[in-house]
């Protein structure tokens, strides 16, 4: 498989989801859990702002600008815990668009996964793939800092890791709902390098729009469930 083939299994899986109505529901559901965290947070944080602010300052002018700042700064930590914490929960809803997309290509079925370890499995790929990439990432950002010249490289480079990264993390439901170890998906994305630097390219490119990641990850899932299944 190569570098194009990974492309097209990402938009093959964007026209799976968006032409079954069945999986619709399944793939709005990310999106929704983000947005009712975001809510509960913000407004949790909302409310106790207000009280800590009149109870440090009273009514006021300080109280107020302590208000602004710490709004400002709950509502960057609601959207970032939001979006973050989206994904694993919304593990079941995704796994069953990877079942969903397995049936249309008539694979074998995949084997029932408890909710609570599709939860840990989805959080602990991501946190494997952190721990490699934002090191690397930084390393990267470092050099292009230090030696200028070097942002030629350095941020194509980037580019490449953030791709792997997150075609990484959409590769782990399809591969993982196979009962393939970790150590056995590194190989598998190793051998098939250039197509999952396809495919996480062709995921950058909707993940980088504001708003669209998470409509794009049930896409992301489908089209990985296609090229896990390429031979």
């Amino acid at each position: 498989m190569g570098f194009f083939r990974g492309v097209k299994a990402f938009f093959e899986g964007l026209s799976f989801v968006a032409s079954t109505p069945r999986v619709w529901a399944l793939a709005i559901v990310p999106a929704l859990t983000a947005l009712i965290l975001v809510v509960t947070v913000g407004v949790t944080g909302w409310h106790f702002a207000l009280e800590w602010a009149h109870r440090a300052f009273g009514d006021g002018l300080l109280e107020k600008l302590l208000v602004v700042f710490l709004v400002s700064v709950i509502a960057l930590v609601s959207i970032i815990v939001g979006v973050s914490v989206a994904q694993p929960l919304s593990g079941w809803a995704l796994d069953a668009i990877v079942r969903a997309q397995a049936d249309a290509l008539g694979l074998e079925p995949f084997t029932p996964q408890p909710l609570l370890s599709t939860m840990i499995r989805s959080a602990a790929s991501s946190l494997v793939a952190l721990a490699v990439g934002l090191p690397t990432i930084a390393a990267l950002a470092i050099v292009g800092w230090v030696v200028p010249p070097a942002a030629v490289a350095t941020v194509p480079l980037k580019l490449v890791v953030t791709a792997l990264l997150l075609a990484w993390d959409l590769l782990d439901y399809p591969l993982a709902m196979r009962g393939i170890s970790m150590g056995a998906r590194v190989i598998w994305c190793l051998r098939h390098l250039g197509a999952v630097v396809g495919f996480g390219m062709a995921a950058v490119v909707f993940f980088a729009i504001p708003g669209v990641g998470l409509l794009a990850l049930p896409c992301g899932v489908a089209g990985a469930t296609r090229l896990a299944a390429s031979r």
